[in-house]
């Protein structure tokens, strides 16, 4: 891997993790009644293309970093277990973030059905790590590139085509946690059906472009990406607005191919810039940088600091519950990224530094987390 493939990669990935703390804070703590207003249409579809970013570089990532590693996989080696632990990780914060409560006895006696409907409905980090887990099993028995990527399209394919049944199917024969990843039930916001489309498009992506890079073509294929990026999103989303608003065809537009098809066409146009920019000013900003290298730690930070008990029993969104303005979200979003990027820095200092003080850190916290969680 050169070093200008790792930048927009970081780059990408960090401007996500951005506009996803700013998501975070203008749906928690903004004025519903702005929601009504004009300008804020545009701001929602932005961050509405926040998941399918994060989604979808966590595909083309992956790529990138096991190729040189999938001997060490099949033979279950460090690299095996570093992964499969990375995942499990992953998977892991997806649920701890909703825990009702951070106390053994307060979730026996206290917790009730809402707030385990909640634990057990799919966030954006459960979505990528059950996608990164059947793409972690696909590439270690399928050896031949090309089985492997067109199993992985087709799995991607099916996972847009088939989301409007799963979206208007009756799931109530099956357990929650089962249903909760395959449509929007309860309060799950990221199923697969056709969320792990944008995983799939990402791999596929990373496929192609190792061959062209392979080939020093690499501005070819970020020209074609971007240009096949832009008509993808210019066709898409009118003709989606016409079958919807003029001839009535359907109404949730979250599970339409149309609409998939628009977002990962914005997505797409955007790794291609973030490709250019860096071929312009090299490494990304430390702002951008350390938020992206870390984006598992600072997503789960940022989120405590909204809705863990931080002053006298109240988080931010108990005592701001969608109350302030547009730009006074901006300004706490501003301030939050500010505090939180020290931390990242340090972590990922200290992580590059040491081999193992990543792995011996994060079990260290997992434990000492579970003693408190027994005895609280």
């Amino acid at each position: 891997m050169t070093k200008l493939r790792l930048d927009f990669v970081d780059l990408m990935r960090g401007i996500a993790m951005l506009v996803m703390i700013e998501v975070h804070v203008v749906n928690s703590l903004m004025d519903m009644t702005l929601r009504n207003t004009s300008w804020f249409g545009f701001i929602n579809f932005a961050n509405g293309l926040v998941a399918p970013s994060f989604i979808f570089i966590s595909g083309f990532a992956f790529v990138l970093a096991s190729q040189k590693k999938l001997p060490e996989y099949r033979k279950f080696r460090y690299a095996f277990w570093k992964q499969l632990g990375r995942i499990g990780l992953i998977w892991f914060t997806g649920y701890m973030l909703h825990i009702p409560y951070f106390s053994l006895h307060k979730c026996i006696h206290i917790a009730t059905e809402r707030h385990w409907l909640k634990f057990q409905s799919i966030d954006v980090l459960q979505c990528i790590a059950f996608g990164l887990f059947i793409i972690f099993i696909l590439r270690l028995v399928i050896k031949n590139d090309r089985i492997f990527i067109v199993s992985v399209s087709a799995l991607g394919i099916s996972s847009v085509a088939f989301a409007p049944y799963a979206y208007n199917a009756d799931l109530s024969h099956l357990p929650v946690f089962v249903a909760t990843y395959i449509a929007p039930v309860h309060y799950t916001l990221f199923p697969i059906f056709p969320w792990f489309g944008f995983m799939a498009a990402g791999i596929w992506c990373a496929w192609v472009f190792t061959r062209y890079n392979s080939a020093g073509k690499s501005y070819i294929f970020f020209k074609r990406l971007l240009i096949v990026g832009i008509l993808m999103a210019l066709m898409s989303l009118p003709l989606m607005f016409y079958i919807k608003d003029y001839l009535g065809l359907f109404n949730d537009v979250r599970p339409n191919a149309l609409f998939f098809i628009a977002r990962l066409g914005f997505v797409t146009a955007l790794l291609s810039l973030c490709f250019y920019y860096c071929q312009w000013r090299g490494e990304p900003s430390a702002i951008i940088l350390y938020p992206s290298r870390e984006s598992l730690a600072v997503y789960f930070i940022h989120l405590q600091i909204l809705h863990r008990e931080l002053w006298k029993g109240k988080s931010l969104v108990d005592i701001y519950p969608n109350t302030l303005s547009f730009w006074i979200c901006i300004v706490i979003t501003i301030a939050m990224i500010l505090a939180i990027l020290p931390m990242a820095r340090i972590w990922n200092y200290w992580k590059s530094k040491y081999e193992y003080f990543g792995l011996i850190a994060v079990w260290t916290m997992i434990f000492i987390g579970g003693i408190i969680f027994l005895l609280r």
